[in-house]
């Protein structure tokens, strides 16, 4: 992924001040999350400091290119941010999210599992499946863990019901009971 310096000036009534890194890291965070800063978000998204990087993931305005760039960043915290985003979310592809479970990382699959309502672009099914048969129980613990969403079928909570981790099982056997009354 291509990163850049971000170079950044500020104009107070004609004056230009000449303002670094830090202000940079802490104006990002107010931008205002309106339609009209899409573009400052897609110049941000390639910056070089990862604090930037974060906080644009937060924001619920940004392009399809910048939410398919933050997802490819290198930073743990960049992509976790994007993942959980729920309007960014709703422009995640499946191929995308195949391939961050196939990287493995704990965390980012439990993001995917704790959000699967929000990927709308996506056969959710799949991704559920690939999910509830994960071998670390937090993963499937995620999937499980609050309110169950409708695209966990009754078949995969039932198939977690007897996982061979009791807090999985417990929890899966009790949004199983919910489900059934």
């Amino acid at each position: 992924m291509q990163t850049q310096t971000i170079k950044t000036e500020l104009l107070i009534n004609g004056q230009k001040v000449i303002i670094g890194h830090q202000f940079l890291e802490d104006i990002s965070r107010d931008i205002p999350d309106t339609k009209e800063n899409k573009s400052i978000f897609d110049i941000l998204a390639l910056s070089d400091n990862p604090s930037v990087k974060e906080d644009i993931a937060n924001k619920d305005n940004l392009s399809k290119k910048t939410i398919h760039l933050l997802l490819k960043d290198t930073n743990q915290e960049v992509v976790d941010n994007i993942l959980s985003n729920g309007d960014a979310a709703k422009y995640i592809r499946e191929d995308a999210l195949f391939k961050i479970t196939k990287v493995g990382n704990i965390k980012h699959i439990k993001t995917i599992a704790s959000n699967i309502d929000d990927y709308k672009k996506c056969n959710t099914c799949k991704i559920v499946k690939i999910i509830a048969n994960h071998p670390n129980a937090l993963v499937r613990y995620e999937l499980v863990r609050w309110r169950v969403s409708d695209v966990v079928s009754t078949k995969i909570l039932k198939q977690l019901s007897n996982d061979k981790d009791f807090d999985v099982a417990k929890q899966a056997q009790e949004n199983l009971d919910r489900r059934n009354q």
